[in-house]
């Protein structure tokens, strides 16, 4: 069996028994996950609930302690080639936006989608023919094939957002991890982006996904597993009906909240 076909036996993710400590402080304990290939998963938590030191670690920037076990696309960590592995694991977050104040040009969002092929805050080089069909091809499954032309620092922060998923959609990830994408959005940016995100989710070909966020009400029905973390400990983790309820919420959050729920599944937490 080749080296490939042995890492397609795995999960997208499995991390066992990981202990993650920052600055003498203990931000993940004893965190157990496993993600099957294809998967939609939500990550739900308040702030300082350990989402963020999460992600570094499924992009191999933050490490356990020794005894764990992180595989990530069937490669396990300390005895592969972390680069690589980067490559098929695609992360959009609004904070990607930070750079645009710190380059004096202006980048067009074709620009920006274009970035991804070279794992850049930018895009230095000229595109050839092929990749820029890739950067519209990415731009349309999000819905965003007409801002191609426009700057980046001219568009609303939902489009922004769409150009930064585009930017990790560009390389045909295996994984795409949506970070708090929500994070600045108004309501009807976040709702047309959230549209969006289902649209991309059910297409033919979705990769493995994974929806990070502190807000109950973001978390669409396409989103069908999850866990609930806090203090670096799950809370809660399975299906999306067994894991979203008012006690397990209630406990996560620290507070008493009841659950309105849509048509559509979407719950809306009402704090008592």
């Amino acid at each position: 069996m080749n080296q490939i076909n042995e890492q397609q036996q795995y999960p997208a993710v499995m991390i066992k028994n990981a202990t993650l400590r920052l600055e003498g402080n203990t931000i993940l304990q004893d965190f157990n996950w496993q993600v099957e290939r294809g998967e939609r998963w939500f990550i739900l938590g308040p702030n300082g609930a350990g989402k963020t030191t999460l992600v570094k670690m499924i992009l191999g920037m933050a490490w356990p302690l020794y005894g764990a076990e992180v595989r990530i696309l069937g490669n396990r960590y300390g005895q592969c080639n972390i680069s690589e592995v980067r490559k098929k694991v695609a992360w959009a977050s609004p904070f990607l936006s930070s750079w645009t104040a710190e380059d004096d040009h202006r980048w067009t969002t074709l620009e920006v989608a274009l970035s991804g092929l070279d794992s850049t805050i930018g895009f230095y080089r000229q595109a050839t023919d092929r990749e820029k069909q890739m950067a519209l091809a990415a731009l349309e499954r999000i819905g965003a094939a007409k801002l191609a032309d426009r700057y980046y620092d001219r568009l609303s922060s939902g489009e922004q957002i769409k150009a930064l998923i585009a930017r990790a959609l560009i390389g045909q990830p295996e994984m795409v991890i949506l970070d708090e994408t929500c994070v600045y959005l108004d309501l009807c940016s976040r709702e047309i982006l959230l549209s969006a995100i289902d649209d991309l989710a059910k297409g033919p070909n979705a990769p493995t996904m994974i929806f990070i966020t502190q807000r109950i009400e973001e978390i669409t029905a396409t989103f069908d597993k999850g866990m609930i973390i806090g203090n670096g400990k799950v809370h809660s983790i399975g299906q999306r009906k067994d894991v979203l309820n008012a006690e397990n919420l209630s406990n996560a959050f620290g507070m008493k909240l009841s659950l309105l729920e849509r048509p559509d599944g979407r719950f809306w937490p009402v704090p008592e």
